[in-house]
């Protein structure tokens, strides 16, 4: 399916036309005829077969569709005008699902309100330009399972008969990402002015939101490193699943996580806490009986808890949290001594066992022999990291690492949901020889694309809800016209 090949046409396909060419098909599948092909050859033979069937049953479509008469008259949606003809039967060409097909319908135009188009097209669904909204999916899902544009062609011509170029299958990817990103853009900004009606069925028992941040390579030097930060954001249901408020740290499980839903963006954090904050509320965020926001405790993300979710309850990742308690031990006795091995064990127990109050208190004073950072002390310095966990980190913190409370409810401690989606979002878009246009506004974006349009497209295909398929099926719907 080479873009440009000028594809088979279809002027006029009867019934008769149709049937002859089935039984020229199955003359050929007789058992004198492949009586030397092995199955695999009988498969791809048939295979070939159907494909030439199926293209002249879609041409044998168009033309008893009453819609391909130019006598025919239409009256214009907008300003309900008699549309004039403008080409009685243009022709266009078509990639299909089954290969390149080539059709002619009226092009008209309303001399009342200065419409123009196709109005067969609009009807069916098919695009104004490019292939048709199935082949579209196909290169999509490609690229995305693919991770890479490249890998996306070898599928797409090993699995669909779809050839097209590695530069082909990026075009048309990033483009469909264009438009499911400028969608979610417009949703979110009605949605902060208060003008989006979300009704949400789910009543989930427990609702968790989680977010975090990856790596992603810009064409493009900003300031000393290529690589900028794309923003991840996790929401799904769970049952809580409740333990004893003391328990040994190899029982517990906790809630496991449902349905799993995604946004990305490679925006800024308060522009990804909108995007956050508008799918929870899908996934039945008011309707909750029970709210959580748990994160690895980094300002930024803690930020987007505050603006945008200030009714859930916080949790720090017990994970990240105990590593600060293991950078507090080899700040104060030094990484490697028995000193540092033994108080870290000591106060994780202390941490697990919700003694929070008493491990402040030890690291406090451990920040107090070593002294106050001095002013030319890197952040590195043993000096700096006690003080910063003593004064700053786990007080600042003192609620969200209640870790008994949160085992009584059942509720999750860790953050790996989030996690494994930066890492799932990072096989596709991280790599040494990946660079993507990333721009800071739209007027330096301009028509190009790039990372948040792929990011949109694998938000969108690794959520966990059946979305993918509804965008493909709305897509496909008959079009209005503009």
């Amino acid at each position: 399916m080479e873009r440009g090949k000028p594809g088979r046409s279809f002027p006029d396909v009867t019934e008769q036309e149709l049937r002859s060419i089935f039984e020229k098909q199955l003359e050929a599948m007789k058992a004198d005829k492949i009586k030397d092909l092995n199955w695999t050859q009988r498969e791809q033979q048939a295979e070939q077969y159907s494909r030439e069937m199926g293209l002249a049953l879609l041409g044998f479509g168009f033309t008893n569709d009453p819609r391909t008469d130019p006598e025919q008259e239409q009256s214009c949606a907008q300003c309900q005008r008699t549309l004039r003809v403008k080409k009685g039967r243009q022709q266009r060409p078509l990639v299909s699902s089954l290969g390149v097909l080539t059709y002619k319908r009226p092009y008209v135009v309303c001399d009342g309100c200065g419409y123009h188009g196709a109005p067969l097209d609009e009807a069916l669904g098919i695009p104004k330009e490019g292939p048709s909204i199935g082949v579209v999916e196909k290169v999509c899902d490609a690229s995305v399972v693919g991770r890479s544009f490249k890998k996306g062609g070898h599928i797409l011509r090993v699995h669909s008969k779809i050839h097209y170029s590695d530069k082909q299958v990026r075009v048309v990817t990033e483009k469909e990402g264009r438009r499911l990103a400028q969608e979610t853009d417009k949703e979110v900004e009605l949605y902060r002015q208060g003008r989006l009606d979300i009704k949400s069925e789910e009543r989930p028992e427990l609702l968790v939101i989680t977010m975090d941040g990856g790596r992603v390579q810009s064409r493009y030097l900003k300031g000393e490193s290529r690589w900028r930060e794309d923003k991840v954001g996790v929401v799904y249901d769970a049952s809580p699943r409740p333990s004893a408020t003391v328990c040994k740290k190899g029982d517990y499980e906790g809630a496991k996580a449902k349905t799993k839903t995604y946004v990305a963006t490679m925006k800024s954090w308060e522009e990804a806490g909108w995007l956050a904050r508008l799918e929870a509320e899908r996934r039945g965020y008011n309707n909750a009986k029970a709210r959580f926001f748990i994160s690895d405790g980094a300002v930024s993300v803690r930020t987007v808890k505050n603006d945008h979710f200030p009714e859930a309850v916080f949790g720090l990742d017990w994970y990240h949290c105990v590593e600060h308690v293991n950078n507090v031990a080899k700040a104060a006795f030094g990484e490697g001594t028995q000193e540092a091995s033994d108080w870290y064990e000591k106060h994780k127990a202390m941490l697990w066992d919700g003694k929070r109050d008493a491990l402040i208190a030890d690291i406090q004073e451990l920040s107090r022999r070593a002294g106050a950072p001095r002013k030319n002390d890197l952040d590195t310095h043993p000096r700096v990291t006690l003080y910063r966990d003593a004064f700053s980190y786990f007080p600042n913190n003192h609620d969200a690492i209640d870790y008994p409370a949160f085992r009584a409810k059942g509720w999750p401690i860790g953050s790996g949901v989030v996690e494994g989606g930066v890492k799932q979002f990072g096989i596709r878009l991280k790599g040494s020889e990946m660079f993507w246009n990333i721009f800071d506004t739209e007027a330096e974006r301009g028509d190009k694309t790039g990372a948040e349009e792929m990011l949109a497209l694998c938000a969108l295909h690794y959520s966990e809800d059946d979305r993918w398929r509804r965008y493909w099926d709305r897509r496909a719907r008959p079009h209005k016209r503009e």
